[in-house]
């Protein structure tokens, strides 16, 4: 993998100025000052990180239900998450939503959709470099964006090992929301995405899973109500209400189009090193580089009410997240849907 610098350089301009700003994705990582912990190596097959249960979802740790299917291959889709393109559509029904930094101090989605179908995915916006690695970890996916920065798509093409369906190249598959301001109106259905995908690369599998799953261990939890976080221009919290995680975004109920409050089982804020693209969008305002590669580093994960605190590690770009407790024991998820906040160092979330 290439070496990456640890700079952390992020405008504060709103990313939601104009669509040429939003797409700033980023290319060759620049010569960096590296971390001892991230490794050169090209990506391999890792053995999963949980043992393979049968007939559960593999990225949620669920059986499936009677509309659902677990041998579907991944489709990661890009989400817009500014304030102007909220409320979005589908991601209730993402396995697992990624929460990356970008431009100007913002944050963007990246989703991940397996066991269920999803009739609107909204908006979609554009790819980034830091993309690539998180694609790795599906060892075989569908990624749908629309717009990227040139330069952010050689990573991605390199060791994301997905089949890139494009709105720019490919706009059959995808419509616009004449409701909605460009570029924040870009949606499409997770069935029209995935076959759009199938087409193009013929025997696309279902993805490993991508954490343990299991029962929690009390001795290293602590009861944990709200847990806020920030990056430079953007706050999210979650707050525990018996059954699931409810969040907040910049202050307000994070709430779809189908007023849903958006919700999960399991949330896994990491804490990462932002390195350089040497990319910059139209305002000026440099590409940072999320980095889910190497450690060990700090993770709290957040499940039933409570919060355990570890270290989150990942050798190689080809292997795993491996997450751990103060007593280096695998941290167990709860079956459901997962949030990961990548949140850049040294920021740490605020617990109550």
């Amino acid at each position: 993998m290439p070496r990456r610098t640890r700079t952390l350089s992020v405008a504060a301009a709103l990313l939601s100025l104009g669509g040429l700003a939003a797409c700033g994705g980023g290319g060759h990582h620049k010569a960096a000052t590296p971390s001892p912990s991230i490794t050169s190596e090209s990506p391999s097959p890792s053995p999963s990180p949980t043992q393979t249960v049968a007939a559960t979802c593999p990225l949620t740790g669920l059986s499936p239900s009677s509309t659902q299917d677990r041998t579907r291959p991944a489709l990661a889709v890009k989400i817009d998450n500014v304030d102007v393109a909220r409320p979005q559509s589908g991601v209730d029904k993402a396995d697992i939503v990624v929460e990356e930094l970008v431009e100007g101090g913002l944050t963007r989605l990246f989703a991940v959709f397996q066991c269920d179908t999803v009739p609107r995915i909204e908006p979609i916006r554009s790819a980034r470099s830091s993309d690539a690695d998180l694609l790795a970890l599906l060892h075989g996916s569908v990624f749908a964006f629309s717009g990227a920065n040139p330069r952010a798509l050689p990573p991605i093409r390199a060791h994301g090992n997905a089949v890139m369906i494009a709105y720019d190249s490919l706009g059959q598959y995808f419509h616009r929301d004449g409701a909605r301001p460009a570029p924040h109106n870009v949606y499409s259905s997770s069935a029209t995405l995935l076959a759009a995908g199938q087409a193009r690369r013929r025997g696309l599998g279902p993805p490993p899973p991508q954490f343990t799953y299991g029962v929690m261990d009390t001795s290293v939890a602590r009861k944990a109500t709200v847990v806020s976080m920030h990056w430079p221009q953007a706050s999210a919290a979650w707050t525990w209400r018996g059954g699931g995680w409810q969040r907040t975004q910049n202050g307000t109920p994070d709430v779809l189009t189908d007023g849903h409050r958006v919700s999960a089982a399991n949330v896994v804020i990491m804490s990462i090193v932002i390195g350089s693209t040497g990319i910059r969008d139209v305002l000026g305002n440099a590409s940072p580089l999320d980095i889910t590669v190497g450690g060990p580093r700090p993770v709290w994960v957040l499940r039933d009410g409570h919060v355990i605190r570890g270290t989150w590690h990942r050798r190689s770009i080809g292997a795993f997240w491996q997450l751990r407790d103060a007593k280096g024991h695998v941290i167990k998820l709860k079956p459901g849907r997962t949030w990961v906040e990548l949140l850049p160092r040294p920021g740490q979330p605020v617990i109550s």
